[in-house]
């Protein structure tokens, strides 16, 4: 009985036994250049953020600041003081594009402080909001719908305690069409609180005006300036346009109030009867008025109710 060798493993020829070696180092040559690369590439990143760096706004040089670290935590600051704090938990909306860049040799840093006004200076930003919107133009915002309606609720209220003192009749309405619809709004018409708002409304804005010349009559400046005679005139009160003279200012242009406020209130008060009577012959009447204003302007006068007091006693003449 013979016993069978078994077949032995034919040697590996030398070319592929250094193929596969040369292999193996090329990977650990690429493993070791990576780990280089990385190490090397995080030195420099590490260096630079303890650069100064300078912040550009829209392409423009805002400030410099001591590292890439300070330059976003004073961006964001400048952000949040921009919006106010009732905007400052929701992320605005920039208008121009943001870039940090090494800041040139020699450049010495701003303060914080001086950084984060100069960033307020620059920045364009936008906000939600819910907005005032008045016969469909847009005015200002506030950071809720709540708010913005006690901000037209102060507006009624400031008209109706104008002058003069008397019992309110009704309600004040607001004459124009009004909503407060959700928008996104520039930050310079956003308001933080009904108080900051509510001045918008009964604060007269800036007017145009022209400088009388030599021949200038009140008819020929308001054509001029594309203006009724009668908004000229109102745009003008208590300025005699019949007297004007070379060097004079006047306005030409009607800026009213963005919203109208009617208020009625109602008093009373002993009237004499026959005007012009003698004394103690005029008799004696107590009139009931409604009277109708309009942003403080009387504007109506309506009699509701009269009760004679003294019966005169002379002969009326019709």
């Amino acid at each position: 009985m013979s016993t069978q060798t078994p077949p032995t493993a034919a040697p590996t020829p030398p070319a592929d036994s250094l193929a596969r070696q040369l292999r193996v180092l090329k990977a650990l040559v690429g493993l070791l250049a990576l780990a280089l690369t990385g190490g090397v590439g995080y030195y420099l990143y590490q260096r630079h953020l303890g650069q100064p760096v300078t912040i550009l706004v829209g392409g423009k040089r805002v400030a410099t600041v001591l590292n890439a670290a300070t330059a976003d935590r004073v961006l964001a600051e400048a952000e949040r003081a921009k919006v106010g704090a009732a905007f400052a938990a929701q992320t605005p909306l920039r208008l121009q594009k943001i870039q940090f860049l090494r800041a040139p040799a020699g450049v010495p840093a701003d303060a914080d402080a001086v950084a984060r006004q100069k960033l307020m200076g620059a920045l364009k930003l936008r906000v939600h909001a819910s907005v005032i919107v008045v016969n469909g133009r847009s005015s200002i915002g506030l950071p809720d719908a709540a708010r913005a309606q006690q901000t037209l609720e102060a507006v009624k209220d400031h008209f109706a305690q104008m002058p003069p003192q008397a019992q309110v009749v009704g309600e004040p309405q607001i004459v124009e069409k009004v909503a407060i619809v959700p928008k996104v709004i520039d930050t310079a018409r956003a308001r933080s609180t009904p108080e900051a708002a509510a001045p918008y409304f009964w604060t007269p804005p800036s007017v145009k005006t022209y400088m009388v010349q030599r021949g200038d009559t009140g008819f020929r400046i308001a054509a001029r300036n594309h203006i009724s005679f009668t908004d000229f005139l109102t745009a003008n009160p208590g300025k005699d346009l019949n007297k004007l003279r070379p060097g004079d200012t006047v306005n030409v242009q009607k800026m009213p109030l963005l919203l109208t406020v009617r208020v009625k209130k109602t008093f009373t008060r002993d009237e004499p009867i026959v005007a012009h009577a003698p004394p103690g012959e005029a008799g004696l009447q107590r009139v009931t008025y409604v009277v109708t204003y309009l942003n403080g302007q009387e504007t109506k006068r309506d009699v509701t109710n009269m009760d004679m007091l003294d019966k005169p006693r002379t002969q009326l003449s019709l």
